[in-house]
């Protein structure tokens, strides 16, 4: 089966319309069906957000069995001088289709080292009213007297690339390189200090799951042309709400303090969405996370 095939076999399989793949990973919608009518494979730069958004693996695409490799001849995999001949006495548009293969391998590396990642522990819950918090429970950044914004930007740049849904609009979020820079480095960072600095900076482990449980949905327009291109579709914000724990001379959690936060997000000339910056973040005075 070839892999334009897998990918509407796995549509079928997920209920998932070409719309919906459309929307999750940016493709447009005339290219997918593309796929279909002129029974071309996608381009391979195009694989490995399809396969996050099918929830299948590369493996799933490339072979039709997981042992398939183990079948063939390894030394065509592993000489190095059989690689070069067929890449020298290839055509262009074949040289042009191994190379962006190769360039796929880095990617693929990317996404194992994934899994090497630090773990959080993050989770959502929901208060009283029925209203989502999502609940970080290790401190990470805990500077006594100021927050090193340095290894908060190294951290949040583990996310870049990523994307995930807001869940109130089925809207899907980006994480553009700007973010970790913008995060640390704004305006309104420099501005905070003591608790909403440490918050802030401890918001960052709880990235995908602010997106997730974003409501309140605004819109401005773009106004500046710092970002007439980045932002050139405009600004969203939306609100998020995280806790943190409080700990106790015991080093026991005594409570949670509950915190409310904007999430920036600016609408790209590529007609996608970026999270900006997370702003305005301030303790809530009563929650029931507390005793």
């Amino acid at each position: 089966m070839k892999i334009y095939e897998k990918i509407f076999a796995r549509l079928d399989e997920l209920h998932m319309s070409q719309t919906e793949l459309s929307r999750r990973t940016g493709i447009a919608t005339s290219t997918i069906s593309d796929w279909r009518k002129k029974k071309i494979n996608p381009q391979a730069d195009k694989l490995v957000i399809i396969c996050k958004a099918l929830d299948m693996s590369l493996v799933d695409l490339f072979c039709d069995k997981a042992d398939e490799f183990e079948r063939e001849d390894k030394d065509s995999y592993v000489d190095e001088r059989h690689i070069l001949e067929v890449f020298r006495t290839s055509d262009y548009e074949s040289r042009r289709r191994i190379a962006r293969y190769f360039e796929l391998l880095d990617v693929c590396r990317d996404i194992n080292a994934d899994s090497k990642k630090t773990e959080r522990n993050v989770s959502i819950v929901q208060d009283v009213d029925g209203n989502n918090i999502v609940v970080i429970n290790d401190i990470r950044f805990k500077g006594k007297r100021s927050i090193n914004w340095k290894e908060v930007r190294a951290y949040l740049k583990e996310f870049v690339g990523e994307f995930y849904m807001v869940a109130s609009t089925g809207d899907v979020i980006y994480i553009g390189s700007d973010l970790p820079s913008e995060y640390t480095g704004s305006k309104y960072t420099n501005s905070i200090k003591g608790a909403n600095a440490k918050a802030k900076a401890n918001a960052a482990t709880g990235i995908p799951e602010l997106v997730e449980i974003a409501v309140g949905k605004h819109f401005r327009e773009n106004r500046g042309d710092k970002h007439k291109r980045d932002g050139k579709n405009g600004w969203y914000r939306y609100d998020s709400r995280f806790a943190l724990p409080v700990y106790g001379d015991s080093g026991e959690v005594e409570r949670y303090n509950v915190f409310h936060a904007s999430m920036l997000v600016r609408h790209s000339n590529d007609g996608k969405m970026y999270l900006y910056d997370v702003i305005d973040i301030k303790k809530e005075t009563s929650n029931s996370l507390g005793d």
